[in-house]
C-alpha cells in the first residue's frame, strides 16, 4: 500500500457485548489518518513517535477502550438497576517491530477517565500478506486487563447488590487472548477501504460475573475513507 500522509472517512465499530440480554448497537466512528515525523493520529487513537528506525519504533500513545454498559440496553431488569459503565481513555507507551517474518507490537497503557484507573497490556503477532490493492494481516495476541479494570465493566458492588437483588462481584485482573484479521483494500487512487474482525475468549474473572453470559466476544469495523 502506498504510503498516504492524509486520510479522512468515516467507519462502523460494532462488538457483540458479553453482557445479559443486551442490545448490542453500532458505533460510528470518524476515519481520520495523519502520519507526521513524530506525531500522528490513527482513527480515534493518537501517536508520538519518539524513536523510530525501519526496524523498530517506540511512541507515546493514547486511545479509547470500546466497550461501554447502557443500563436501559439490557432486558434484564436485574442489570437494568446497575449503573452505566462508560467508554474509558488510557495512555501509555507502545512498541512495534517490522521484520521479513512479520510484526510484533505491544503496549502498555493506564485509564485515565476516572473508572478506576486500571491498566491494559496488550501483545500480538500478524503477518501481512499482499496482493495487487489487496493486504490482508492476520493476527494473534493477549490483552491483560488489571483487577481495577475488570472491575469498573465486570463489577457489582455492595449497594448496586442490594438495589439490584444481584451478588456483589469482584473480580480481579485476568487474560484474554485472541484472533483476528485485518483487510485494507485500494478502491481506487484516492478511496481505501478497511475492515477487520477479532475473536476474544473471554477469562473467568469476566466470564464469572454476574453481569456475563458469554465466554467469547466478536468485535467487528468497516470504513471508507479518502486520501489526500
Amino acid at each position: 500500500m502506498p504510503s498516504v500522509t492524509w486520510s479522512a472517512g468515516l467507519g462502523a465499530f460494532f462488538s457483540a457485548s458479553p453482557y445479559r440480554d443486551y442490545t448490542n448497537k453500532a458505533m460510528p466512528v470518524p476515519m481520520l489518518r495523519y502520519d507526521g515525523k513524530s506525531f500522528y493520529i490513527h482513527g480515534a487513537s493518537v501517536g508520538y513517535r519518539f524513536y523510530n528506525t525501519h526496524e523498530d519504533e517506540f511512541a507515546l500513545v493514547a486511545s479509547p477502550l470500546w466497550q461501554r454498559f447502557l443500563h436501559q440496553d439490557t432486558h434484564d431488569p436485574r442489570l437494568r438497576l446497575l449503573s452505566d459503565r462508560d467508554i474509558s481513555g488510557s495512555a501509555g507507551l507502545a512498541w512495534r517491530h517490522h521484520a521479513e517474518w512479520g510484526t510484533l507490537q505491544a503496549s502498555a497503557q493506564k485509564e485515565f477517565t476516572g473508572h478506576g484507573g486500571g491498566s491494559l497490556f496488550d501483545v500480538s503477532y500478524g503477518y501481512p500478506l499482499a496482493q495487487g490493492n489487496l493486504q490482508i494481516t492476520p493476527e494473534v495476541g493477549a490483552v491483560y486487563t488489571s483487577r481495577a479494570l475488570n472491575d469498573y465493566y465486570y463489577g457489582i458492588s455492595l449497594a448496586e447488590a442490594a438495589n439490584s437483588g444481584l451478588p456483589s462481584y469482584r473480580p480481579g485482573g485476568s487474560t484474554s487472548p485472541y484472533l483476528g484479521v485485518v483487510a485494507s483494500y485500494q478502491v481506487s487512487g484516492s478511496w481505501l477501504a478497511n475492515a477487520g474482525l477479532r475473536y476474544s475468549v473471554l477469562p473467568k474473572a469476566v466470564k464469572d460475573s454476574p453481569m456475563v453470559d458469554s465466554s467469547h466476544t466478536q468485535t467487528y469495523f468497516f470504513a471508507l475513507s479518502y486520501l489526500f
